[in-house]
C-alpha cells in the first residue's frame, strides 16, 4: 500500500479532494506496482543536480508492501460530518478505478503551543502537522509521502514508491526561491544564524523514509529547534531544511514539485548561483514534462495565471480535474462562477507595464495605489497569454501597497526588478 499525507482545514478539503482525484486518475491501471519497480530509476548524468537512485527490488517487499492500492491521510484540525461523508463517497467511488482509502485524524493544536506563529504559520499551525506523521501510520510503513494541497498530479505517482530510499531520510525537490535565506535561534543567551546552503528544499513536496525519520529523530529535532527559534520564515520547511543532513536528503528533479511561478520566470545555479539548484538544461527537461505542479496563484482565486509548454493554461487544467470531482464538482464550479478578482490584478499589473516603459511611471503608479475608486475602468481582456500571469504579479504589488501603506517608489523599484527578471528569464525564451 502507498501512503499520501495532506494538511488540510475545512476549507482546503475540497482542493485535497481534487488532488486524490488527479492521483487516481492519472494511475496506471494497466500496469502492476511490480511492472514499475522493473522501469524505475535514475542514473544522473555527471555533474548533474540530482541524485541518482535505484529501484527497489519487487521481490524483497513484503505482502503488504506489494499490494496495491492508496492511503490518503487528511491531517486536520476538525473535519465537518458533511465533508466527512463527501470524502467517504469520493473514495468509494474512486475505489472502482484503483483501491484507495480515505482516512481523517483530528490534531489539537495545543500540540503547537511553543512552535512560532510567523511566516507560512502565521494564521494556523497545519504546516507543522506533517511533522507529526509517524503519530499516524503503522509502524510496518516504510515510507511515505507529503504533499501540499495546492497541487495537481499529472504522473503514475507509484514510481515514487518503487525508488529505493537507502538510508536518505527523505528526498524532495529544491525550492525556487532565493538561498539567502536564514533561520535564528537561541542558544546558551546567545543568537545563532544559521544559514542554508543552496540544497535547501520545498516542504510541499517529502518523500519520506519513515525509519530513517523516526531513527534520527527528526521531530523532536524540529520542535526542539522551533522553541528556540528568534527568527523563522517558512515555518516547517525552515527547520526541517535546518535539522536534515544534505547527506540524508535525495534530490529529485523539479518535474516533482514543480512550481507554477516558474511556468513564467525561473533562474537557474549556472545563471545565479542562489536560485534553482540545477541548470538550464535540467530545468527544461521538467518544464517540458511536469509531474507534480505546485500552484502559487491559486486556480480557486485565479481561473488565468500561466501557460505550460504547450501553451494551455496551467489553471484550466487544474479544473479539468475539479469538476471531474465526485461530490466536491458542485460546490467548486459554483465557486468557479464567482472567481473574478484576479482580473483586477491582471488589469492594474497591464497599467503598470505601460507606466513603467515612460518617465511618468512613479507618478502613474502613485496614482494607481491612491485611487482604487478608478479600478471599475480597467480591463484584463487585452492581455496576452504570455503576460497574463507576470501582470497579475504586478497588479498583486498594488493590491499589497493598498493594504501596507506602502509608497510609490517602493512598487516601483520591485516593478523594474520583475520586468528585467522576466526579460531576462522568461521560460517561453529557452524552448
Amino acid at each position: 500500500m502507498f501512503h499520501i499525507i495532506f494538511s488540510s482545514d475545512e476549507n482546503y478539503i475540497k482542493y485535497t479532494a481534487v488532488l486524490i482525484n488527479s492521483i487516481i486518475k492519472n494511475t496506471n491501471t494497466n500496469l502492476s506496482f511490480k511492472d514499475i519497480c522493473k522501469n524505475s530509476g535514475f542514473d544522473a548524468p555527471k555533474d548533474s543536480s540530482f541524485s541518482s537512485y535505484k529501484a527497489i527490488n519487487f521481490d524483497d517487499l513484503s505482502s503488504e508492501q506489494k499490494q496495491e492500492g492508496y492511503i490518503f491521510h487528511i491531517l486536520s484540525d476538525n473535519i465537518s460530518s458533511q465533508t466527512q461523508n463527501k470524502l467517504n463517497s469520493l473514495q468509494n467511488e474512486l475505489n472502482q478505478i484503483y483501491p484507495c482509502q480515505i482516512l481523517t485524524h483530528i490534531i489539537d493544536d495545543k500540540e503547537f503551543s511553543n512552535f512560532p506563529i510567523s511566516g507560512a504559520a502565521h494564521s494556523n499551525f497545519l504546516p507543522y502537522y506533517r511533522l507529526k506523521l509517524k503519530n499516524y501510520l503503522n509502524p510496518s510503513v516504510d515510507r511515505c509521502l507529503y504533499l501540499d494541497s495546492d497541487m495537481l498530479c499529472l504522473c503514475d505517482l507509484r514510481e515514487l514508491f518503487a525508488i529505493d530510499l537507502g538510508d536518505n531520510i527523505l528526498a524532495a525537490v529544491n525550492d525556487p526561491g532565493s538561498k539567502k535565506r536564514k533561520i535564528k535561534y537561541k542558544q546558551n543567551s546567545q543568537i545563532i544564524t544559521h544559514k542554508f546552503t543552496n540544497d535547501y528544499f520545498n516542504s510541499g513536496f517529502l518523500l519520506i523514509n519513515t525509519k530513517a525519520y523516526i531513527e534520527n529523530q527528526i521531530e523532536q529535532k524540529c520542535q526542539s529547534l522551533a522553541q528556540k527559534c528568534t527568527y523563522i520564515k517558512a515555518a516547517d520547511q525552515d527547520l526541517l531544511n535546518a535539522t536534515i543532513p544534505a547527506n540524508k536528503l535525495l534530490k529529485l528533479p523539479i518535474a516533482y514539485n514543480f512550481s507554477s511561478i516558474s511556468f513564467c520566470f525561473s533562474i537557474c545555479k549556472d545563471e545565479n548561483p542562489y536560485r534553482l539548484n540545477c541548470t538550464r538544461a535540467e530545468f527544461m527537461q521538467s518544464y517540458k514534462e511536469p509531474k507534480i505542479i505546485h500552484y502559487g496563484e491559486k486556480p480557486w482565486r485565479f481561473l488565468q495565471s500561466y501557460t505550460d509548454s504547450q501553451n494551455r493554461n496551467i489553471n484550466d487544467i487544474w479544473w479539468e480535474f475539479a469538476l471531474d470531482t465526485p461530490y466536491f464538482k458542485n460546490e467548486l464550479l459554483e465557486m468557479k462562477k464567482d472567481i473574478k478578482e484576479y482580473k483586477l490584478f491582471a488589469a492594474l499589473g497591464a497599467e503598470i507595464l505601460r507606466a513603467s516603459e515612460g518617465i511618468f511611471g512613479y507618478f502613474a503608479i502613485k496614482n494607481l495605489i491612491n485611487n482604487p475608486q478608478n479600478d471599475s475602468n480597467l480591463s484584463s481582456d487585452n492581455i496576452s497569454s504570455e503576460l497574463f500571469g507576470l501582470c497579475c504579479i504586478l497588479g498583486e504589488m498594488i493590491i499589497y501597497a493598498r493594504k501596507h501603506k506602502k509608497g510609490a517608489l517602493s512598487v516601483l523599484l520591485k516593478v523594474y526588478k520583475m520586468k528585467n527578471t522576466f526579460k531576462k528569464y522568461n521560460t517561453k525564451l529557452f524552448i
